[in-house]
């Protein structure tokens, strides 16, 4: 396993439904989504900015990463799960994102309610290691790693190039490769997508409200 720090230089990018303000910096971007996804329930909606249109609903999210739009698609847990009576959020879609552009990054999400600034907690899964030790230790992630390990696509077929392309880093900074006993991620060739399974997912699909997105080159 490989231990990977974030570039503490990343500058943060705000992307308001207001026309008139565009923040933009290279390193993290940061978008508000001006309804809630409740359930099974579609809220739906479409509003313009100045570097184009953003739409949204039943749990898809559009965010800017690597230079390029990516949808981030939530699925949700059974209505009742695990005694409680709110779905959570199961798994994790990437769409359109494209590795070439973002080789070399880590790509870090996290999900905010309406009202705090603290980012929720997701899934069950190791928060800390002990490097003396090796000792990990397990709690409530707040954030949600890949790590784009490939380089530029070049020859055989694109879909074996993809289906390696992006593995989990959980958050210690330890890359955990494709699958560990809380998280898992697989390509589908057929849609081009990534898709996240949290094993012990946290996060009420009725409490997001805005998806931030970091990204940063790894340092040694």
């Amino acid at each position: 396993m490989t231990n990977f720090l974030l570039d503490d230089g990343a500058q943060e990018e705000e992307l308001d439904s207001s026309p008139r303000k565009w923040y933009h910096s290279p390193k993290t971007i940061f978008i508000l989504v001006a309804a809630l996804v409740c359930g099974g329930t579609t809220l739906a909606s479409t509003f313009s900015i100045s570097s184009g249109r953003i739409e949204f609903g039943q749990g898809l999210f559009q965010v800017k990463a690597c230079d390029s739009w990516i949808s981030v698609g939530l699925f949700p847990t059974a209505a009742t799960y695990n005694g409680l009576s709110l779905s959570r959020v199961q798994s994790v879609e990437l769409i359109g994102l494209d590795p070439n552009a973002c080789k070399g990054n880590v790509l870090r999400f996290q999900f905010f309610d309406s009202t705090t600034a603290t980012a929720l907690p997701l899934y069950t899964g190791v928060i800390a290691t002990d490097t003396a030790t090796s000792t990990a230790t397990v709690g409530s992630a707040t954030i949600l790693s890949v790590f784009d390990t490939s380089t530029v696509f070049s020859s055989g077929t694109y879909a074996n190039y993809a289906r390696r392309a992006l593995t989990l880093v959980n958050q210690a900074g330890v890359n955990i490769g494709y699958s560990d006993d809380y998280l898992g991620i697989t390509y589908n060739s057929s849609t081009g997508s990534w898709k996240i399974n949290l094993v012990q997912p946290l996060c009420p699909m009725t409490s997001v409200y805005r998806i931030t997105v970091e990204s940063a080159s790894r340092v040694a």
